[in-house]
């Protein structure tokens, strides 16, 4: 018994995956990036320093914390 699916003739599956996948993939979101919002939230210094500190290892936010 096989479980592969067949093509029917005629049918629109590959299309319309196609179509999903495309839609997924499209670009619609106006919204500036997190870190340009996060910027002017909290301004530009601070928000390098939390993005550094999220960025970085485990290690460093021990040092940090220190």
């Amino acid at each position: 018994m096989s479980f592969t699916p067949v093509p029917q003739a005629g049918g629109r599956g590959p299309a319309l995956l196609l179509d999903h996948c495309a839609a997924l993939t499209r670009v619609e979101d106006a919204r500036p990036p997190a870190f340009l919002r996060l910027e002017q939230a909290v301004g530009g210094e601070l928000a390098r320093m939390l993005v550094v500190a999220l960025a970085s290892g485990r290690g460093a936010r021990v040092q940090l914390a220190a």
